[in-house]
Formats: structure tokens, C-alpha cells, sequence
């Protein structure tokens, strides 16, 4: 297991949630993006001739096609495809003073198998969900439409 000593506070559609601070993810700033739509892909970023793509997601999760971020958080940059997120706000916080509990949600896993939010944060009692990078990776690939992973 992965001794995770960050995590990454992410704002999107008016919503919190935090994510671990893997080595696999890197963090751009919008002016490094091409902001051009490409079907469902609301950014790009080129890097060393290949395209990255990065979505931005509505309250439902679904794409759309524009909104206030400010950064992309990609996934899995040492992997064949990186996969964005758009973000609206990202803060990093230290590991020590949050409190992850298991978490399992209820209904169909967006990615079979596997829970997107494996835990919570209870902070003052407010709940913050925390992302599964790996997961959200394949559910930001099936967006695509080639990866044969419901959506």
C-alpha cells in the first residue's frame, strides 16, 4: 500500500472531494492547456507529440463542455494514456490531521467492481468523499467511449 502523505483538495461543479497525491499525477495550469473541444474532451495538452486529454464534469458527472477551471489534474502520466480531470480550485493538504474512514456508496459502481469513493474524510463533522485516482482514470477514460467500461 501507498504511504500517502498528501492529498489533493479538488473543486469542481461546486463540489469537494479529495484525492491522494500519487507519483502519477501531475497538476497543469489552464495556460498550459489547449481549451479546444474534442467530442467530449473540454481541454487538451501536448506532451512530446501525444495529446492529453481533460474533461470537465457537471454535478452528474457527466462531461461538459466548458466551465470555470483553472487546472487540469492528469492521471496516470506514466501510463500509455494520462487522463485529465478540470478543476475550478486544487490546495494540497498534509495527510496528518485528516481522517480517512472506509466508505462504501451505495448503487452501481461507476467502473465495475471498483468504488470510486473508498472512503470519507470527517472533518467537523462535513463529509468529504475521496476519489480513487484509478478509478476515476477509467471512468474519465470510458468517456472515450473505447474501453468497453459502463458508464
Amino acid at each position: 500500500m501507498t504511504d500517502v502523505r498528501h492529498y489533493l483538495q479538488l473543486r469542481f461543479s461546486g463540489q469537494v472531494f479529495l484525492m491522494p497525491n500519487l507519483p502519477d499525477i501531475v497538476v497543469e495550469p489552464r495556460e498550459n492547456m489547449l481549451v479546444e473541444p474534442k467530442g467530449q474532451a473540454a481541454a487538451r495538452r501536448s506532451v512530446q507529440g501525444a495529446s492529453w486529454v481533460a474533461y470537465a464534469l457537471g454535478p452528474d458527472w457527466t462531461p461538459v463542455p466548458e466551465g470555470p477551471w483553472t487546472r487540469a489534474v492528469f492521471l496516470g502520466i506514466h501510463g500509455a494514456r494520462p487522463v485529465g480531470l478540470l478543476v475550478d480550485d486544487l490546495k494540497l493538504l498534509p495527510a496528518i490531521g485528516l481522517r480517512i474512514e472506509p466508505f462504501t456508496p451505495l448503487g452501481p459502481a461507476p467502473v465495475p467492481g471498483r468504488n470510486l469513493f473508498p472512503g470519507v474524510e470527517m472533518r467537523q463533522g462535513n463529509p468529504t468523499l475521496v476519489l480513487a485516482a484509478d478509478v476515476l482514470a477509467s471512468y474519465l477514460h470510458a468517456l472515450e467511449g473505447n474501453h468497453g467500461l459502463g458508464q
